[in-house]
């Protein structure tokens, strides 16, 4: 046996929706685990992995031989009675088997919730699955409802990924409670800016406005630019029961037309949410820019303000485009200055993805009755520009201080690895563009890349293969700097109602400001780097939930437009197919190898093509092509199309 062949691994697995995983190795490249590979392993769980054969450019294969720890616990699916008991059938492919309910445990703890009916959706509890099991046994956590409810998918959603529905009841206490706090005495000892003029730019369906803008030519004819942001700090004192509950949740979770958010709405919707003509505690970055975006100075304080104007995004696009407005020339000014910082940060290196998402359109009953792709507005960019100046200011306050050795929250990005960017570069060569990295990859390499596909008709390919080709931002203690946006120190301090690595950054930035050494910095940062560890991996299962209901909702609208012909592009190929995904509704399905006509089709894995045996056909990554929806899973969640 070769030596990497013996190669043992510990880690986390994530298993995807396919039924096979990834083990991540801290050295060394992750084990690609087949489906039948997979022993009892659940995703998230700690496994022990044995190397088992490599693949020359692709992660090696191991097989899991033990699970060290038991992540994920908590399985959603359909209620089905049997004798003895009762079983849970899931249509996740992350479980490929039952979940068997002994009688005794058919009633769940909760007095909120009862027993559930056959085919009701319900949350149940991993109790037991080891080697030689038929099935894992677990009991029932609660009832979610019926598959006919209008918001069953939000909430098979939400818990399937750990996020709960609502909040303990000292949590609620606690946020009510905080409607009787006097601010009168807090707003004295801040920086009063109710003089200015500050708007704030959200979505239509925004309820919580965290952010604030304001600009004013000073007589040098500097610019002083301020990024006011709620102050949720202020609320939300450290170990309390709200600050316990955020810390658990780690983030608001979006799903189309609902929320499931950090806080309670007492606090986001109201008490911490920049409504206009109301006084509200911020906390403050004021930054003097000159005509290059250069920030000559700065200020990180404590304040009070009172939002001027609330503007939609649609709103303020209508101004930049000329109409007239009260604060048509604040929004103007802002719009001048974004355009310079976002010129700034090009030449700097600093990558500008602008991959479209699908926007679904959900009626009373949760029914999706239009999918197309998202604009991003000038109004939204401008938007992004000042809170990434603010973000980047901050971290940078933590540089330029000398205070690297205080414990601090930094938004950070690797490189990417060797092997993913060889295999983007391929699919690059594929499509006939020939990009050589001179010396260490750069960010700019990306951006340069980004620039020559620009009226190119598969850009959004391009772009969704790249970022698949990145690592993913997270959060540490340790500064390196992030790769994506080419910024030598970056943190998240603008959204601390929605992300709690936000609230972090303003509580240490208050406590450095009231200490130079503040108590234990041992402990501070160990807890740190904990509190880094779990948002982040909050964020991910956000990011997953937030998927697969859109993936499902996707689902639901296709399932209407069977029969219809569609155009699009291929964005994978695989030896039993390929996947197009269409143009007008940005999901994809699969068109299967067998149905494929005129020939019989060979899958090229190192053209990431399907070539026809008899006659010079290719089906490659990035063509073009119309297809004929021909079926739909909404359970599974897939689409099948054939070639039109």
């Amino acid at each position: 046996m070769k030596q990497d062949e013996r190669r043992r691994v510990t880690g986390k697995i994530r298993v995807h929706a396919g039924g096979f995983g990834f083990v991540l190795a801290q050295e060394g490249d992750d084990l690609f685990i087949p489906s039948d590979a997979m022993h009892t392993a659940l995703d998230g769980d700690t496994v022990t992995a044995q190397q088992v054969r490599t693949i020359p450019g692709k992660n090696p294969i191991g097989r899991v031989t033990e699970v060290v720890h038991r992540e994920q616990q908590m399985i959603i699916g359909t209620f089905q009675s049997i004798p003895g008991g009762g079983r849970v059938l899931s249509d996740d492919a992350r479980l490929p088997v039952p979940l068997f309910i002994p009688k005794e445990l058919l009633e769940p703890k909760s007095r909120r919730t009862r027993a559930p009916r056959d085919k009701e959706v319900v949350s149940a509890e991993l109790l037991r699955w080891k080697t030689g099991d038929a099935h894992p046994t677990g009991r029932i956590l609660e009832v979610l409802g019926s598959s006919r409810d209008a918001d069953i998918d939000v909430r098979i959603a939400a818990r399937s990924r750990g996020f709960p529905l609502e909040f303990p009841r000292q949590a609620e206490e606690e946020a009510e409670a905080l409607l009787k706090a006097k601010i009168r005495k807090e707003k004295r000892s801040r920086e009063d800016l109710r003089g200015l003029t500050c708007i704030t730019i959200d979505p239509d369906t925004a309820r919580d406005f965290d952010d604030a803008l304001s600009v004013e030519q000073l007589d040098s004819g500097l610019f002083e630019v301020g990024v006011h942001i709620a102050d949720v700090s202020w609320y939300v004192r450290e170990n309390s029961a709200l600050d316990r509950e955020a810390a658990k949740r780690g983030t608001s979770v979006y799903l189309v037309d609902h929320v499931i958010p950090m806080l309670p709405e007492v606090l986001s919707n109201d008490l911490c949410s920049l409504r206009p003509g109301e006084d509200r505690l911020a906390f403050s970055v004021m930054m003097t820019l000159n005509s290059r975006g250069d920030v000559c100075r700065y200020r990180i304080v404590e304040t009070v303000i009172r939002s001027s104007c609330r503007l939609t995004y649609a709103e303020a696009e209508e101004i930049i485009s000329g109409t007239s407005h009260r604060y048509a020339r604040t929004v103007s000014t802002l719009m001048l200055l974004s355009q310079v910082l976002r010129r700034q940060r090009e030449e700097m290196g600093s990558i500008d993805f602008d991959v479209s998402e699908p926007v679904l359109s959900l009626d009373e009953k949760g029914i999706p009755y239009e999918m197309k792709p998202r604009q991003r507005l000038d109004a939204n960019r401008l938007v992004e520009e000042f809170m990434l100046l603010a973000n980047r200011t901050v971290a940078g306050h933590m540089v330029r201080k000398k205070r690297e050795h205080l414990p601090f929250v930094f938004r950070v990005h690797e490189q990417p690895k060797e092997q993913d960017m060889r295999s983007f570069l391929t699919v690059l060569e594929t499509l006939g563009i020939h990009y050589r990295i001179e010396g260490a990859l750069k960010s700019d390499d990306y951006r340069k890349i980004l620039d020559i596909i620009e009226n190119l008709d598969f850009r959004d390919f391009v772009e969704k293969v790249a970022l698949r080709a990145m690592t993913k931002a997270s959060y540490s203690t340790k500064n390196i700097g992030h790769f994506g946006l080419a910024f030598e120190a970056y943190t998240h301090f603008t959204s601390p109602i929605r992300r709690y690595p936000d609230l972090l950054v303003h509580r240490l930035l208050k406590l450095y400001a009231r200490e130079s050494r503040p108590g234990d910095l041992g402990e501070l940062k160990r807890r740190m780097e904990q509190l880094c560890a779990s948002s982040f991996e909050r964020e991910l299962q956000a990011v997953q939930a937030e998927r697969e209901y859109v993936r499902t909702k996707a689902m639901q609208f296709l399932s209407r437009k069977v029969g219809t012909v569609c155009e699009g592009v291929i964005s994978g190929v695989t030896s039993f197919g390929i996947f197009v995904e269409l143009s007008g509704y940005l999901i994809d399905g699969l068109v299967h190898i067998s149905t494929i006509p005129g020939d019989r089709y060979v899958y090229d894995k190192e053209a990431y093509q399907l070539k026809g045996e008899n006659t010079s056909s290719v089906y490659r990554l990035g063509d073009r092509v119309k297809v004929k929806i021909v079926s739909v899973s909404v359970e599974e969640r897939k689409a099948v199309f054939s070639l039109a």
